[in-house]
């Protein structure tokens, strides 16, 4: 048998060094627990605003308005009779929306408001659904089932900071053969600076290598730039469309299609 001499010094250089790196993950979680604090406060703080807001017709969807886009009926298919998972699903219109359409379904949200009301328009509207509030992270750790589709839509992304591990996540709820679908604002959207007096300008960085963004300025609601909100500190990523594919390819995702439009869902 045979042994490698090491001093005390090459210990302790490797001990030191493990421990740098213990303090820096520990550091590192930290941080990134304060970031989804700090955006969860902000997303409670819409839920009230948002379900009263023309953007989201409550009122309409109550009555029976689907509040799905047709592109994102068109490219989905028929859901009848088949599971889908919700990711990042704010107070459940979209998914509940599936469900009318005949799919048994799952909403995640971080926001427990959120997923509070998402909870009693279900029970209101007699919708069959079922509503989790987690961080999608945790998803393995708090949901065993697995769906035919997972979907996921606009402005959800910009809230995660590691898109590879979104992507195993999303690999651990499909079942074999299953769907992914996504519809997000393009990221090239993401680099339009608003303070330029309506005029659209370059202000942001397509590759930020992975750093969020900090906005803390009160710029109002994404439903409402008028409104004055308590919780307006945000961190945002933003993830080149490089990023958002090849993590996904990454868990043998095979692609059947990537479609551009020339509009967007949102305001600028």
């Amino acid at each position: 048998m045979a042994f490698t001499d090491l001093s005390y010094l090459d210990l302790l250089r490797g001990s030191l060094s493990l421990t740098f790196i213990i303090i820096s993950l520990i550091i590192g979680i930290r941080i990134l627990l304060k970031y989804f604090k700090t955006n969860l406060r902000r997303w409670n703080e819409l839920v009230e605003i948002n379900a009263k807001s023309k953007f989201y017709d409550l009122d309409g969807f109550k009555s029976g308005k689907s509040s799905l886009f047709p592109i994102e009926r068109e490219e989905i298919g028929k859901v009848d009779g088949k599971t889908l998972l919700h990711l990042q699903c704010h107070f459940g219109m979209d998914t509940l929306s599936f469900a009318r359409l005949g799919a048994k379904v799952t909403g995640v949200d971080f926001s427990d408001k959120a997923i509070k009301l998402a909870r009693e328009l279900s029970e209101e509207l007699n919708i069959p659904a079922k509503f989790i509030k987690a961080n999608i992270y945790d998803i393995p750790d708090i949901l065993n089932e697995k769906f035919d589709i997972v979907f996921t839509s606009n402005g959800a992304i910009g809230w995660l900071p590691d898109l590879y591990k979104w992507a195993e996540i999303i690999d651990y709820c499909l079942k074999p053969g299953g769907t992914f679908y996504i519809t997000e604002n393009h990221p090239f959207g993401n680099l339009i600076d608003e303070k330029y007096n309506g005029a659209f300008q370059v202000g942001y960085d397509y590759f930020n290598e992975g750093k969020p963004y900090r906005f803390d300025e009160d710029d109002g609601a994404y439903v409402d730039p008028n409104i004055k909100l308590q919780n307006f500190e945000t961190y945002d990523w933003f993830h080149p469309m490089g990023d958002v594919i090849n993590s996904l390819l990454k868990v043998n995702f095979e692609l059947e299609f990537l479609h551009e439009f020339p509009f967007s869902f949102f305001r600028f």
